[in-house]
């Protein structure tokens, strides 16, 4: 009569898989931003508002509370989309809003305006922002379309 064979039971060790996947982990967990860094520091001040702004399609006035005033957008160009910004200067803003706004809007007519002002900067900018954004819309052109201020 034959005799069977024993088997032989197979031990796969699983420790270095163990070790690879958590060196894998740990590296993505440290590598990954789940957010850009913003270029400029802007400390919003605390809201209840449940209006949430767009995530795309928005031109940016940006006021820090040292205080610089920056207009950023995106264009579409030959090399792709490219972020655009422009400086203004904060005592000279209730003249040079409405041109940058315009710049802005030509590159992209549906975009949205939204304002992200440091909690610590000074009211009296965006008290010359408004003056500069109603003077701008008062001139005889087709700018009726740029924002609803009354």
């Amino acid at each position: 009569m034959l005799k069977k064979k024993r088997r032989i039971g197979i031990a796969i060790d699983m420790t270095p898989m163990v070790d690879v996947a958590f060196l894998l982990l740990i590296f993505f967990m440290t590598t990954t931003q789940f957010q850009p860094p913003e270029k400029d520091k802007i400390d919003l001040p605390k809201s209840n508002s449940e209006a949430k702004s767009p995530e795309s399609d928005i031109i940016t006035i940006a006021v820090t509370k040292a205080p610089t005033v920056k207009v950023v957008y995106k264009q579409r160009g030959s090399e792709g989309i490219q972020e655009m910004t422009i400086e203004l200067n904060p005592a000279s803003l209730s003249t040079d809003l409405g041109p940058a706004l315009q710049r802005a809007r030509s590159a992209n007519p549906a975009a949205r305006v939204v304002v992200k002002m440091d909690q610590g900067a000074h009211y009296g900018i965006i008290a010359d922002m408004v003056a500069g954004l109603r003077t701008w819309r008062d001139m005889p052109s087709d700018r009726d379309q740029l924002i609803g201020i009354r």
